[in-house]
């Protein structure tokens, strides 16, 4: 072999190893301090075209459960661990109408189109609160988000800049009244965690969902009761046009009366 090959690939194996273990090395759990961040310092949306959001662990919409952000480990069945946020009636079927925000300063980390391809999308934002030479952080995600067109994956936001709307043209008969928000933390070779999105907002955010009646025990069913309370499920060969096949949905009613309205609605 040439010595120059020889070279250069010792080098590639020295980096190589240098990023595996830079890797294993940040990726243990999230730690208390950064369990108990409050890095949301903006409202998501505007509260005036709100009506009501779906509790953590409600039954509305389909499962999705992650690795929790305490234990790493799923929770038993399943169960809605975001939260749906239902527009007033009068937007139901809107593109361009209720507004989402940043969270915070901070950037587009992902755009994903999912499975409602482009103006359809599920946004992913970092805040700056990280260093970001360590590849652990947290994450707000917007779902059913048509993006402003301006914006890109990097593209730098400021906390309250509005960045888009809510897609609800959405479903059998293209109109519908919710989209949906959640947070995740990342860490190497680990999926992202989920965690309740209203214990990471600050005293001023949470401020304002006061005065709506909205405080963050509220929106929270515990653990130990959707344990013995399951969710009722749809069988997957019903799941329709525009849904996961593989995804577990919840029939329309079981959630129902998980959501909390806002006060002044």
């Amino acid at each position: 072999m040439h010595p120059l090959l020889k070279v250069l690939l010792v080098i590639v194996s020295i980096v190589a190893l240098g990023f595996a273990g830079m890797a294993f090395g940040f990726s243990y759990l999230p730690t208390s301090t950064e369990i108990s961040q409050q890095f949301i310092t903006a409202n998501p949306v505007d509260l005036e075209q709100i009506a009501a959001f779906s509790q953590y662990r409600s039954c509305a919409g389909h499962d999705h459960r992650h690795p929790t952000v305490a234990t790493g480990e799923f929770e038993k069945t399943p169960r809605s661990m975001k939260h749906y946020v239902k527009a007033r009636p009068e937007y139901r079927g809107t593109q361009d109408k209720v507004s989402v925000f940043a969270p915070f300063e901070g950037e587009i980390s992902l755009i994903d189109n999912d499975l409602g391809g482009p103006g359809d999308q599920q946004i992913w934002l970092t805040p700056d609160t990280h260093n970001p030479a360590i590849p652990r952080h947290w994450q707000f995600v917007f779902f059913h988000i048509n993006l402003d067109p301006s914006l890109r994956e990097g593209a730098r936001v400021s906390a309250g800049q509005r960045i888009g709307f809510a897609n609800l043209a959405r479903g059998p008969e293209r109109e519908t009244d919710n989209f949906d928000f959640a947070v995740g933390f990342t860490r190497p070779l680990h999926q992202p965690a989920g965690d309740e999105v209203f214990s990471h907002m600050n005293a001023d955010v949470l401020a304002e969902y006061k005065q709506y009646g909205i405080t963050p025990d509220t929106l929270v069913i515990t653990e130990a009761y959707r344990d013995t309370h399951d969710c009722p499920l749809l069988p997957l060969e019903q799941n329709g046009p525009g849904q996961d096949p593989q995804t577990i949905y919840f029939p329309p009613e079981s959630g129902a009366h998980e959501y909390i309205f806002l006060q002044q609605y």
